[in-house]
């Protein structure tokens, strides 16, 4: 049995859809985003006082000018990026060679990215704490924008010997290190 009334919905339903405007791509949050490229990444390297100590790279005292976060020379104990990078992941210069991204991704969800070949030997440095604290203090407080950070929030801090930020990036609360495929890159 034939039923006009619902051919010609279905018709005008076909039509319709047939002359609408082409959908627009959808961008993905950023928070998915990031997921995606956690479960990508060709290696990670998780920064914890183990895997610093695992990696055989030896601590140093370093002074850093004019530090982004606490606007001063700051003295730290810090462990070489390039060095930590090498133990923990054998391949990372054959990675830096095929245009390989780094993704840093810090506590508070913050995950800057750079071309792990721009970061490779210009020292780099997982500072660990502030040399010229107290002992039982890894990281005095320091003000930032209209809060103040204590230590766990900045634990582990990217610094460099000589860049300053923004020309390289200087997250703190670093927990984890990504290396993603050439050409990775947030959609806004």
């Amino acid at each position: 049995m034939r039923h006009p009334a619902l051919l010609l919905t279905l018709a005008l339903s076909f039509t319709s859809a047939a002359h609408a405007a082409p959908a627009q791509p959808t961008v993905q949050p950023k928070a998915q985003q990031l997921a995606v490229f956690k479960v990508a990444a060709l290696a990670s390297a998780t920064v914890t006082p183990a895997t610093l100590l695992a990696s055989g790279v030896t601590a140093e005292t370093v002074t850093i000018p004019a530090d982004y976060l606490y606007k001063r020379d700051l003295r730290v104990r810090a462990y070489d990026l390039d060095a930590f990078l090498k133990a923990r992941i054998p391949d990372i210069e054959a990675l830096a060679a095929q245009g390989a991204q780094v993704m840093f991704w810090c506590r508070d969800g913050y995950a800057p990215m750079a071309k792990l070949s721009d970061l490779l030997g210009r020292g780099g440095l997982i500072a660990v704490a502030d040399a010229d604290a107290p002992a039982d203090v890894r990281w005095p407080n320091a003000p930032y924008k209209t809060s103040v950070l204590t230590a766990p929030e900045i634990g582990n801090y990217v610094v460099w010997r000589a860049a300053q930020f923004p020309a390289k990036p200087q997250p703190w609360g670093l927990e984890t290190i990504y290396v993603l495929p050439a050409g990775t890159a947030l959609k806004k």
